[in-house]
């Protein structure tokens, strides 16, 4: 004879390590690092002057950029609701199956008695706890989640637009080079740092060409 499986001790332990796991991560948060870009003018007037023309190139192409952005986005409209259709069916799909999967359910949570377990298992009819079936039926369905059109829109300008390239930043840099200046790039912490590892720069310079911080943050 089959006994039931301890059910209680289970439920018990999907609960409680769960939040176990958020405890131990929460003690030892990962550091975040960014990189610092620190930026020495050139030493001559005719190299300043240079300079100049640099950020004048920047601010031109930041934006051009920033042009192409918006005309990306002001045409992202009729591919959003292209793509939210084609989820919305998707999650029709999904809303059925869910809504069997927990009618079985819930038919065969009621049917459950003493050590026996009947269940009815979709292209076998009903079979008396079938190895994996039991725990297959032992965790409701989770039901999907509906799409949204403005989540569609966002990916879409994520994916399409925000991902054109834009060496804004780096000609600069190549441009500033050519000066006679100097670009040091340092990568430093910003977040949940250890005494060991290397802080951004204070700086006592008031121009943000000579010290300025980029770079998307990242985990170590």
């Amino acid at each position: 004879m089959n006994f039931p499986k301890n059910n209680v001790a289970r439920k018990i332990l999907n609960w409680f390590l769960p939040l176990l796991a958020v405890g131990a991560l929460g003690g030892c948060a990962t550091p975040q690092y960014a990189t610092q870009t620190s930026y020495a003018p050139p030493q001559t007037a005719k190299g300043l002057i240079c300079v100049a023309k640099c950020q004048d190139k920047l601010t031109q192409c930041q934006n051009r950029c920033s042009a192409a952005r918006q005309s990306c986005i002001a045409q992202i409209e009729p591919a959003a609701r292209a793509a939210f259709d084609s989820a919305l069916k998707t999650y029709e799909a999904q809303r059925r199956q869910y809504e069997t999967d927990r009618q079985f359910y819930e038919l065969n949570r009621s049917l459950r008695m003493g050590f026996f377990n009947p269940v009815f298992v979709p292209g076998y009819g009903w079979v008396m706890r079938p190895g994996y079936y039991d725990d297959y039926y032992d965790d409701a369905p989770t039901p999907p989640v509906a799409p949204s059109l403005a989540e569609e829109r966002k990916r879409l300008i994520h994916e399409r637009c925000d991902s054109a390239p834009c060496p804004c930043q780096q000609n600069f840099e190549q441009c500033y080079v050519g000066c006679g200046g100097g670009v040091k790039k340092t990568v430093v912490c910003i977040a949940n740092c250890k005494d060991s590892d290397p802080k951004p720069s204070s700086g006592a310079e008031s121009s943000p060409v000579v010290q300025s911080q980029t770079g998307t943050p990242s985990t170590n």
